[in-house]
């Protein structure tokens, strides 16, 4: 079947239409391309199709040179996409997810990463005691030879670490710091590492068992658990440190702090210095770092989901939730805060654009917004707006 681009979707799949109507969302797909394609997915309303040939290329379209992904691994879905292209891109995804939300989009800036060595923290499925990449909506691995996209100290974990009989690990170094951590679902009695590695299971974190590395970022050092959130890079920190920073500075609101979602404490660490500050976050890894790497003395820390929490009268309100966004609920729990500036911080497209309209409804206005490539060469984007009143 030969379809016509038109569209992209907030997935970075094209989006054509059948010769009935349907919508067909097209996996590496590019506005203005046609392709001729195979169905892998039909539902009511939709189907997913795969590319069979490219007929008709985009300008914007480049050879893929990384063999893995061509094997079908799933990690870097953007790199048929001319990488001056990619955040230009995924910044038009917000905007067009922001108008079906009736968010007038101001104009975005564009940042990209300074110093990036690549992922410090991957995910990997163990195939005959080796670490891989999944192959995209399958259960089959792609063993690499070598991963461009992560940083060396990771690299070498992913290429040369035996994991025995585990079924997944996770590699989280610290890239600044040099310290490396693996953790093991499963067995962790075959794995073998370099001496400097710190090998943990999740049965021992499980029976208590605590584990974690350092990193720096943001101007300075950061205690990160086995399973506490971090940024998949440091680059990234500084990034969102940054931009966030830039806005507070340059709108105001001085006055007490909440950072929301709090994870092990970044905002609350950086932007929050000076300031009284609520940090309000549930992970119990998360937590245990955050006591570690705040000032007792002008942040208090709240363990509690946002949803549960009450809320107190903040003069800045930094958000940054998990991919689902704050939803109704958390929109109300830091709306009744009544701040002068609402800060929030997205990775989803999707969930920023609707968490953007609840706030408008509370009587927010997104006022500027920066949209960051935090993970290069692949569909994921992190937006940052600032919000106003009125």
């Amino acid at each position: 079947m030969d379809l016509q681009i038109t569209a992209t979707a907030r997935d970075c799949a094209g989006i054509a239409r059948d010769s009935t109507g349907r919508v067909v969302f097209v996996e590496g797909a590019l506005p203005g391309e046609t392709v001729n394609v195979e169905l892998v997915r039909v539902e009511k309303r939709w189907s997913r199709a795969r590319i069979v040939k490219v007929l008709d290329p985009s300008p914007l379209r480049v050879p893929v040179s990384c063999i893995h992904r061509l094997a079908g691994c799933g990690g870097c879905d953007l790199l048929h996409v001319a990488p001056e292209y990619q955040l230009t891109m995924k910044a038009s995804i917000v905007i067009e997810q922001l108008g079906r939300s009736d968010v007038a989009a101001p104009e975005p800036v564009l940042r990209t990463l300074e110093d990036d060595g690549g992922r410090t923290t991957v995910r990997s499925a163990v195939l005959n005691g080796k670490a891989g990449y999944r192959v995209g909506g399958s259960h089959e691995v792609v063993l690499p030879e070598s991963c461009g996209a992560v940083d060396p100290a990771a690299e070498q974990l992913l290429l040369e670490g035996r994991y025995g009989e585990a079924t997944e690990i996770t590699i989280r170094v610290g890239s600044r710091t040099g310290e490396r951590l693996v953790l093991v679902d499963g067995p962790a009695t075959e794995v073998t590492v370099p001496d400097d590695v710190l090998v943990v299971s999740t049965d021992e974190l499980d029976a208590g068992r605590r584990a974690w590395i350092h990193e720096e970022a943001a101007g300075r050092r950061w205690r990160i658990s086995a399973r506490s959130f971090f940024q998949n890079r440091p680059a990234g920190v500084d990034a969102l440190v940054e931009v966030v920073g830039g806005m507070v500075d340059d709108l105001g609101a001085n006055g007490p702090m909440v950072d929301a979602y709090a994870g092990i404490g970044i905002f609350a660490g950086t932007i929050g210095q000076g300031r009284d500050v609520h940090a309000v976050e549930r992970g119990r890894d998360s937590l245990a770092d955050a006591r570690i790497n705040l000032d007792a003395d002008r942040v208090k820390i709240v363990g509690s989901a946002v949803e549960n929490w009450k809320a107190v009268r903040a003069s800045l309100v930094v958000a940054d939730p998990a991919r689902e966004g704050l939803g109704q609920r958390g929109v109300e729990v830091l709306t009744a805060c009544d701040p002068e500036l609402f800060v929030l911080v997205g990775c989803d497209p999707g969930s920023f654009a609707r968490d953007a309209g609840l706030l408008a409804g509370a009587g927010l206005r997104l006022d500027r917004m920066t949209v960051v490539d935090l993970f290069p060469g692949t569909s994921h984007v992190e937006t940052i707006g600032a919000f106003l009143p009125g």
